[in-house]
């Protein structure tokens, strides 16, 4: 069976964005978001959750360019490659992320919403101290999916290749077939951030195989050149198939 699935990011990060992803939902095509905590718009995010219950919620964890929930602030910063070479270099930074992985959850739980799937900001659960400590925290009652999908590209001429492809793709694909959870099969979206096209991926879906495929979108403002809530406005006139009784 083939199922596509339309993700926002960064649910919760200011109330702006949380209003583009519910705009987003109810008149676009958009299926879920993936929720952030203590962040300025987790309250309300929170709460828009409980009043669009068709909406998938998941889980979004954050190690950088965010506010933690253990400390005032991030050492490394906002770079998710300063963040990433600190976990791998000092054990403070990797104890630190161990701590803000079981706060965001047990936050995430305390909500008593459905955790639908599990991503992270900038993608850092990929790091490989990040996401066993991910899986610990889950715990084998988890019933979502992980976005470990095959990052591809809407360029043709790299798609063969992948974003994902040589060494670092192979890895991945290791990690998602021995992922004790359903994973995605296919990430879209990493090259078109914050600029999706619903022409390119109207022409994309039709040739997907079977498994589930996600569509990664970051809403900010529908009324400020906001492209891919504009893109998820456009999918829902160009595909009435995908449209969702919200």
């Amino acid at each position: 069976m083939r199922e596509i699935l339309f993700i926002a990011d960064d649910f919760g990060l200011s109330p702006e964005i949380n209003a583009a992803i519910v705009h987003a939902h109810r008149h676009g095509v958009l299926d879920g978001a993936s929720l952030m905590f203590g962040q300025p718009g987790t309250a309300d995010a929170v709460r828009l959750a409980r009043e669009h219950p068709a909406l998938l919620i998941g889980w979004h964890l954050h190690l950088n360019d965010s506010t933690p929930v253990t400390v005032p602030a991030w050492p490394w910063g906002r770079s998710p490659a300063r963040a990433g070479w600190a976990l791998g270099l000092s054990g403070a930074a990797r104890e630190l992320m161990r701590r803000e992985v079981n706060a965001q959850w047990r936050m995430f739980c305390k909500t008593g919403l459905r955790c639908a799937f599990f991503n992270s900001h900038h993608h850092l659960h990929s790091h490989p101290l990040v996401y066993p400590q991910v899986l610990r925290a889950l715990g084998g009652g988890f019933k979502g999916w992980l976005r470990l999908g095959r990052p591809m590209s809407f360029d043709r001429r790299r798609r063969a290749l992948a974003l994902g492809s040589g060494l670092l793709g192979w890895l991945g694909e290791r990690r998602r077939r021995r992922c004790p959870f359903r994973t995605s099969r296919t990430l879209w979206g990493l090259d078109r951030l914050e600029r999706m096209d619903a022409a390119e991926i109207a022409a994309i879906l039709p040739r997907l195989p079977r498994g589930l495929h996600e569509f990664m979108f970051h809403p900010r403002a529908p009324d400020d050149g906001d492209r891919d809530t504009a893109a998820l406005l456009r999918l829902h006139e160009l595909l009435p198939e995908l449209r969702r009784r919200k």
